[in-house]
């Protein structure tokens, strides 16, 4: 049955997917600061007493050991420590100048074929986040030879394995991930993947019944499980269990701003604009908040809705001045959703489909195609799912659009 507008608008919340705007929107700020500086104008405030940022206090342990480090630049185990704390920040935060300090700390090793592991896994980690897979894979590949029991490189080389839609040597990174962790976070490797074969019931289930009866104590293996656990039960168009599983990761970890996100596209995919506004209050300076925090707007016809629509026109105006086109699949929502703009917003879901290849860019680029009444632009999508045989709620939903 074909999916109606209302139906195809919630969805489009629904396709917004893991890797959010935050962690794209200033790649090149970092990657070519003289260039974003000769293409930004400078701004001066009117009032001298206008507050444009709070910065937070500094700690005095991570400026003695950047002391440190600048007095003696070859500790290489400081500079690790150093942008391992910028990378926290980067998750929490999700603030892309992050990433950037902890290049610049790692600078000295930045360009060598063979650095450290540890600088090695940390520039992976870095490429990996602002959507360099090619790069990421390359530096994991390298390391799961040199160091094959680095648990942390088999579980990011699937990571991006899975996102590049390379199952197999996803498969057997988690394969490693297996030999080398607890159970909860093996199972939790594998089951996007078991879930993306088709087999999204029983890959819940061996999920759920693992972290039942696991004991591990750390939250972030715990709200990862659910999360991935809630990304399950939206395959099977369980919402009820999805919203569920996403409230207790956020009660483990509030700032888990990726199962926020999800919790919110939930809402939104109800009708529930209100509540996906009270999980994001305050939170606007976080963009892949930003942008779900306008399309509420935009749906409820919010007294707000001009100001964060254009905040969100701004910062996009901003990435696209600086050369950056990682930001893709929140830009064609926000075409899509906000700007009724389905033809531009097919156009960037296939260019993001060019990049990555998970569940939410295919459903994004199902959607996108039936706004546009473009078949033709979904058959990438239907040529992988035939492949994967992949069912998912969400995505049939999309491709009934077509019909």
């Amino acid at each position: 049955m074909a999916a109606g507008a209302g139906s195809r608008r919630k969805l489009a919340v629904l396709a917004l997917g893991a890797v959010g705007l935050a962690g794209a929107l200033t790649v090149a700020a970092f990657a070519a600061p003289e260039r974003a500086a000769r293409r930004a104008a400078t701004y001066v405030p009117a009032d001298e007493r206008r507050v444009l940022a709070r910065v937070p206090a500094r700690d005095p342990e991570e400026v003695a050991a950047r002391s440190a480090l600048a007095a003696s630049p070859d500790r290489v185990e400081v500079a690790v420590e150093l942008a391992r704390l910028d990378l926290q920040r980067y998750r929490a935060l999700s603030d892309p100048r992050y990433l950037g300090r902890a290049q610049a700390t790692l600078a000295r090793w930045w360009k060598l074929p063979d650095p450290p592991d540890d600088v090695l896994l940390l520039r992976a980690t870095i490429h990996q986040s602002i959507h360099e897979f090619a790069a990421a894979r390359a530096d994991l590949d390298r390391l799961v030879v040199r160091s094959p029991d680095a648990a942390q490189a088999h579980l990011t080389r699937a990571v991006v394995a899975t996102v590049t839609a390379d199952y197999a040597a996803a498969r057997a990174s988690c394969a490693e991930v297996a030999r080398l962790t607890q159970p909860l976070v093996a199972t939790t490797c594998r089951a996007p993947l078991d879930g993306l074969a088709g087999h999204a019931r029983d890959a819940y289930d061996q999920l759920a019944g693992v972290l039942a009866r696991s004991r591990a104590s750390d939250p972030g293996v715990r709200g990862w499980a659910l999360t991935s656990l809630a990304e399950l039960a939206l395959q099977l168009g369980d919402l009820d269990a999805a919203e569920r599983h996403l409230r207790g990761a956020l009660a483990l970890d509030d700032g888990d701003a990726y199962a926020r996100n999800l919790l919110v596209d939930i809402l939104l995919d109800r009708g529930d604009a209100d509540a996906a506004r009270a999980l994001l209050d305050g939170r606007e300076t976080i963009d892949s908040h930003l942008v779900r925090l306008a399309i509420a707007a935009h749906v409820a016809h919010a007294p707000d809705e001009r100001r964060l629509v254009g905040l969100m026109r701004d910062r996009i105006e901003a990435a696209a001045q600086r050369g950056d086109r990682i930001h893709l699949r929140e830009e064609a929502r926000f075409a899509l959703v906000v700007e009724h703009d389905a033809r531009r917003a097919v156009a960037l879901a296939i260019d993001n489909w060019a990049v990555q290849k998970e569940l939410a860019d295919a459903r994004l680029l199902a959607e996108t195609a039936a706004a546009a009444h473009d078949q033709a632009a979904a058959a990438p999508v239907l040529a992988w799912a035939r492949e994967t045989g992949v069912r998912d709620a969400w995505l049939d939903r999309a491709l009934g659009g077509l019909r």
